[in-house]
């Protein structure tokens, strides 16, 4: 089947107008939010961000993040500093823009990419359009479910995998969810960060029409790229990336420290991602924060 044949039976495309931008974000409507913050019920609070310096977790061909301080005044009295940072704005937990991907030339949405796309950034679906990302989190540790500590780098996650954890948790999803995905895999950024360069385990292509079936707006997860990766740099490409983006309309978050969230079996949350304002940028570095 053809990247254009994915498309036709998996789309949002015009769903929410032809000139639309947000795709899945238009799922969070006020009512949508409203019940997702009745989920908090204890006030605790769990930042799901790993730390953004230059030995964070990060695709291996990409730069390292590099921030240097500036600094004046005396040992003694009064000073002020400020940081020079350079980075790639998928540097640790972070989110993917509307415009990361395309193919036949298209954004999501239709919108040309020869025509929006330059080394200024991107004049369509750039992360700017997005305001911020407010609503219910549906936790599946796959891993626990498994009854592994981590899945392996090559291993897929199917869409019945998701459906099966999901009634072993005694969770199900509605629309305008996000899906937070646990494989486990960030354990092993600390204990073989060698390992975890590697590849990853991840979505496979079935998952795609369950996504659809679900309206979920985001997946957000625990490893470099969400999908099932054997090895890395991949070789045939990244293909479910383009279908859940370009098709889709639905953000990717990836990087995720979902450990403590998992070890308290936390698994509905309110869950709030602020991305930065970057004009016309493809990305942007975020801290997921879940409420429960």
């Amino acid at each position: 089947m053809s990247n254009q044949q994915k498309s036709n039976a998996l789309s949002n495309w015009n769903r929410w107008g032809a000139d639309d931008q947000l795709g899945a974000f238009n799922l969070l409507t006020p009512e949508r939010i409203k019940q997702a913050a009745r989920l908090v019920k204890t006030g605790k609070t769990y930042s799901l961000s790993m730390p953004l310096d230059a030995e964070g977790p990060q695709w291996p061909t990409r730069h390292k993040t590099w921030r240097s301080t500036t600094y004046e005044g005396p040992a003694e009295g009064v000073g002020g500093a400020d940081d020079v940072v350079t980075m790639h704005s998928h540097s640790g937990t972070h989110m993917d823009a509307l415009c990361h991907v395309w193919y036949d030339g298209q954004f999501f949405n239709g919108h040309s990419a020869l025509e929006h796309m330059s080394s200024k950034g991107s004049t369509r679906n750039s992360i700017d359009k997005l305001p911020w990302l407010v609503g219910r989190g549906v936790l599946l540790d796959i891993a626990r479910w498994k009854g592994v500590d981590h899945l392996r780098h090559d291993e897929p996650i199917s869409a019945s995998d998701l459906d099966a954890c999901a009634k072993a948790q005694g969770v199900s999803f509605e629309a305008g969810d996000f899906l937070l995905l646990r494989t486990g895999w960030m354990s092993l950024f600390y204990s073989n960060r060698q390992e975890f360069d590697r590849g990853e385990p991840g979505l496979d292509m079935s998952t795609l029409p369950w996504l659809h079936e679900h309206d979920i707006v985001a997946i957000c997860a625990d490893n470099q790229a969400i999908e099932v990766i054997p090895q890395l740099p991949p070789t045939q490409g990244l293909p479910f990336h383009p279908i859940v983006i370009r098709d889709l309309g639905i953000y990717l978050v990836e990087n995720l420290n979902l450990e403590e969230l998992a070890a308290d079996r936390a698994y509905e949350s309110l869950i709030v991602i602020a991305p930065l304002q970057l004009t016309g940028a493809v990305g942007s570095p975020v801290n997921p924060i879940a409420l429960t």
